[in-house]
């Protein structure tokens, strides 16, 4: 999971380049963040570090390549499922629903 200030400085990369045809300047950047260049800098290197950029010259902010443009989804953790019997001989699932309907 990305930290805020990087996430919201990938989709900006990604919007902006889909709208102008370009990457924004430092400049650019720096209105749209409301950070200092150091920030930017520090951003555009995490991001390139967990590989969501690659950023080969850095010249400027325009040599910036995007390659993936949305944060990669959290593997989420299933808890398991335990199976009880109710009192009538069904399978009930431990988390409420019912497997089978009790007749």
């Amino acid at each position: 999971m990305l930290p805020d200030f990087e996430r919201k400085l990938l989709r900006i990369l990604y919007n902006f380049f889909a709208m102008h045809r370009r990457m924004p300047t430092a400049a650019e950047l720096s209105v749209r963040t409301g950070r200092q260049p150091r920030d930017i800098t520090a951003g555009l290197l995490h991001l390139e570090q967990e590989r969501y950029i690659q950023w080969d010259d850095r010249s400027s902010t325009r040599h910036v390549v995007i390659l993936e443009g949305w944060e990669r989804p959290e593997p989420h953790q299933s808890s398991p499922v335990r199976m009880e019997r109710s009192s009538r001989g069904t399978a009930v699932v431990e988390d409420g629903t019912r497997y089978w309907t009790e007749y």
